[in-house]
């Protein structure tokens, strides 16, 4: 499967793998999605854009390849990153496009502090909810909270899975390699509690190496990290997080026991070693073809 590069855009193909759209720093002159780009969309299953791409493609030509997917049904993933709070504020063309991405995503990815950017809620659960709530296709809201975890927000419920502990070398490629994780849990069906763990796992091996690229954490270093089983369990933390609001909720959290020590009595734990022991089984035969074909 041989990478398509054109622009700062990854899609999950389902016959080509991944195509980039970057391969120069700006395209303002392209004001029209190419017969080939099409070709690729229609071809994947997720198509992914971040804020950064505003900075390379035009605003219109990013509201034309998130119409273009909807149209042709493929999965749209936006993580607006740090650029966002700029593009709120932005040209008319840049906030209709952030807020056509923002209503017809599928799958949103935040930082707390940018969902607060959105939002103006300081809570991430809130601030998650509120974003699902103006959504037209969203289906999950995803707040990465950095060391503490994440949290994968639906209309059904609430799914958490804190952080694994590493020796963090660099962060660059982390939230890149998160959102692979997400994506590959996403296509694959997989439960929400198990598809946070992997993106955890595979954002906390990355930041074990460093550098982008080929240095991004490969399955054998993510699933050596699940078994660790090294935790950044933390239970105050959890627990100052869902407020009285949430006691509406349908919360589950990743935990490694499976007594309820929360003050927050409506939370589901759903035991670690379990949550790995079947995760590193979806991913045994990946790695079993990535050894062969090596």
């Amino acid at each position: 499967m041989r990478p398509f590069y054109v622009g700062s855009w990854l899609i999950r193909c389902k016959d080509t793998g991944f195509a980039d759209f970057s391969k120069e720093p700006a395209f303002a002159w392209m004001t029209r999605l190419s017969d080939e780009v099409k070709s690729n969309i229609q071809k994947s299953q997720v198509l992914f854009c971040n804020g950064y791409g505003f900075d390379e493609l035009p605003a219109g030509l990013i509201s034309s390849a998130l119409e273009y997917a909807v149209e042709v049904g493929t999965s749209v993933f936006f993580d607006p990153g740090p650029k966002g709070k700029s593009l709120a504020v932005g040209t008319r063309e840049e906030q209709d496009a952030l807020a056509k991405l923002l209503r017809f995503s599928d799958v949103l990815l935040l930082t707390s502090e940018e969902a607060e950017s959105m939002t103006g809620l300081r809570n991430p659960i809130a601030a998650g909810k509120e974003l699902l709530s103006k959504g037209v296709r969203t289906k999950w809201v995803i707040i990465k909270m950095g060391s503490k975890g994440s949290v994968l927000i639906t209309r059904s419920g609430i799914s958490c899975a804190p952080s694994f502990k590493v020796n963090v070398m660099d962060t660059v490629g982390c939230g890149d390699s998160f959102v692979a994780a997400i994506a590959y849990g996403y296509i694959h069906n997989m439960p929400l509690v198990h598809t946070l763990t992997i993106a955890n796992a595979v954002g906390a091996a990355t930041a074990t190496g460093v550098g982008a690229g080929r240095n991004v954490a490969n399955l054998q270093k993510v699933m050596s990290l699940m078994r660790e089983a090294n935790l950044n369990d933390d239970d105050d933390f959890w627990s100052k997080l869902f407020d009285e609001k949430s006691n509406e909720d349908d919360i589950t959290i990743l935990s490694k026991t499976s007594v309820n020590g929360f003050k927050n009595d409506c939370l589901n734990h759903v035991n670690f070693q379990k949550v790995v022991t079947e995760v590193l089984h979806k991913l045994e035969v990946p790695l079993a073809n990535e050894i062969l074909s090596s």
